[in-house]
Parts: structure tokens; sequence; C-alpha cells
């Protein structure tokens, strides 16, 4: 249920950033609509589960950005209509904050598949050290009985000829397609 409302809410955010500069109304409503879904998501997080909880925060971070965004083009388009764009210098204002706004929104998604990069280099440590130990408890069990050292050992051939073997089959199937097609 979180999920689908994070999913909506970028949906949300992606139909914010086509219309934000053509249409800031549609914009305004938008945003009313994402915050719904971010306040549902909030009341449905769970403390407890650290990637939901930054990701909302990186949801609501984007959208606190979105918001500031919003307002600078609701301001400089009251500004705009009031000068009535007179001359050239107002048209590469609007032309910068849009290429600020670009930027913001890489810059955004970028820090974002960072986060998400060293949670799963974290996760994946983990894993790795779960996996150490439990290798040498095993290797600790060999050891201690030498029928399970059998065993193992017997595994290990077992596994390195299985190898061995579908190497074989799988250089022939290469061979045979390589001279046949």
């Amino acid at each position: 249920m979180k999920s689908s409302l994070l999913r909506d809410s970028v949906k949300k955010a992606f139909e914010f950033q086509k219309t934000v500069h053509e249409d800031p109304i549609r914009a305004q409503q938008l945003m009313e609509e994402r915050k719904q879904l971010l306040d549902q998501a909030s009341a449905l997080a769970d403390e407890d589960d650290v990637h939901a909880t930054v990701s909302l925060k990186s949801h609501l971070d984007r959208y606190k950005r979105d918001q500031r965004l919003l307002d600078t083009v609701l301001r400089s388009q009251t500004t705009a209509q009031s000068e009535s764009l007179q001359n050239g210098q107002d048209q590469q204002l609007l032309m910068e904050m849009r290429e600020a706004s670009s930027l913001e929104n890489s810059l955004r998604g970028t820090s974002e598949l960072l986060e998400r990069a060293y949670y799963t280099r974290e996760d994946l440590d983990a894993q790795n050290s779960i996996l150490g130990s439990v290798s040498s408890r095993i290797s600790h069990l060999g050891e201690t009985f030498p029928f399970l050292n059998r065993i193992l050992r017997k595994a290990s051939v077992r596994r390195r000829r299985d190898s061995i073997i579908l190497a074989i089959v799988i250089s022939f199937f290469v061979l045979l397609f390589y001279f046949f097609h």
C-alpha cells in the first residue's frame, strides 16, 4: 500500500515537472494531490523499516523542493505578467530558471541513486559477514566431526566435477553455434 502511494507520488512529481512552467495552476493541483499521498504514506510508515523511512524522507524533500520551485514560478509569472515581458532579459531569466530546475532534478535523482547504492552496499556487506560466519561454522564442524569433513569434501569434488562437465557442454554448444551460424 505504502509503495503504491509513493509510486503515485512519483507519477504526480513527473507530471508536475512537465506542467510547472506551462500550467502552474495544474501544477498546484498536482502538488496538493502529492501532499495527500505523502501524508497517507507517512501515516502508514513503519519506524523500524529504514529503507521505507529513507525513501519517504527523500520523497518529502523532493516535495518541498518542488513546492519552492512552484512558488518561484508563480512569483515569476505574476511578476512577468505585471511587467508584460517587455525585454529579452525576462526571457533569459525564465530560461535560466527552467535550466536550474532541470539541473536540480538531475542532482536530486543522482543523490537518491547514491543513497540507494549505499544502502545496497551495506546490505551486501551484512550478507557477506553472515555467509562468512556460516562458512566458518561449517568448517569448524568439519574439523570437529571427521565424517562431516568427508561429506563436505565429496560435495566439493562433485561440485567441481559438475562445473567441468557443464563447461564442456556449454563450450560444445557455443562451438556448434559458431560453426553453423
